[in-house]
């Protein structure tokens, strides 16, 4: 598998991460083992992204990885929020990170992951308004001093990727992740772009829009997805058809395929993470990412007729 550097940390890994959030999930899952994770690792993904949030996915994550005979890969997670209304409004910094819970949080991932020390650690949210109050940084430099972390980042929920160019732009994390996919080109325009300017890793993330991107869902799958519900099915349906008419097969081989390699292309982008719960949706995305990068003139007109600025996520909460 293609390896990329994770900014200027000198953390090398592949192009694709698996995103542990739907672990639990795994049909196969025995003993706390996920089969797919073994398969990723199998595939030379060696990086793994979760949260404390994503139910049971660290225990099963430090499980699976313990189970692993190869390499040891590298474990991505965020630290719990004290404020779930934080993933839509703003709130000072202070109520959904108070140091002293940055600490639990990170102290409870280790025990549950069962590692010494963690690679990458991100808030789980983010606002422009938090730049300005880095009592959170400075209890994560702490831990890094105490050899209990490794990278310090930050996820930027929903669609406000520029939320984070301030914090970029000062040298402040060593990466971030956002939404980049077919339909959410922007942080292109200047996320991504000064995250290479400035050594930032960057971790794509909802690179197949919660699964809206397959293609294969209808009024009803969309109504059971909690990212999708509110989504315009007939209007996502008419986009989908119009990249497809565009792209597929001249391109790609499917749209699941030129949504994984499309983001991929995008410079700037260090890896994917993709929710990856069976065997079989590693092997498709390996082998569609194996195929490396889209044409330029592809990329280019993706960007240009085909963003579309829409947040879904504003009602649920």
């Amino acid at each position: 598998m293609e390896r990329r550097a994770f900014g200027s940390t000198g953390l090398d890994i592949g192009v694709l991460t698996y995103g542990a959030m739907t672990v639990a999930t795994d049909p196969g899952l025995r003993d706390g083992v996920a089969p797919s994770l073994l398969a990723a690792l199998e595939a030379g993904v060696n990086l793994v992204d979760t949260a404390r949030v994503y139910p049971g996915s660290e225990e099963i994550v430090g499980a699976t990885i313990r189970a692993w005979s190869g390499p040891a890969p590298h474990v991505s997670t965020k630290v719990r929020s004290r404020a779930r209304d934080a993933y839509r409004f703003a709130c000072p910094v202070s109520e959904a990170y108070p140091p002293a819970a940055i600490r639990e949080s990170v102290e409870d991932s280790l025990k549950a992951l069962g590692r010494d020390v963690l690679d990458i650690v991100h808030l789980h949210q983010w606002h422009y308004g938090w730049t300005h109050d880095l009592t959170w940084l400075e209890m994560l430099h702490a831990l890094r001093d105490e050899g209990k972390l490794r990278l310090i980042a930050v996820s930027v929920q929903d669609h406000e990727h520029d939320a984070a160019l301030e914090l970029v732009s000062r040298g402040l994390v060593d990466g971030v992740q956002a939404i980049v996919h077919l339909f959410e080109s922007r942080p292109a325009n200047a996320l991504l772009p000064l995250c290479a300017e400035r050594g930032v890793g960057a971790i794509a993330r909802c690179v197949l829009d919660s699964g809206g991107l397959t293609g294969g869902l209808s009024a009803e799958d969309f109504t059971a997805r909690t990212f999708l519900k509110h989504a315009p099915h007939a209007d996502y349906a008419a986009r989908l058809a119009a990249l497809e008419a565009a792209f597929v097969p001249r391109v790609a081989e499917s749209l699941p395929e030129l949504a994984l390699r499309f983001t991929a292309s995008l410079p700037g982008v260090s890896t994917l993470t993709l929710g990856l719960p069976e065997r079989r949706f590693v092997t498709d995305a390996a082998q569609s990412l194996a195929k490396g990068p889209l044409p330029a003139e592809a990329v280019t007109a993706i960007r240009r007729e085909h963003v579309w600025s829409r947040n879904f996520y504003e009602k649920l909460l």
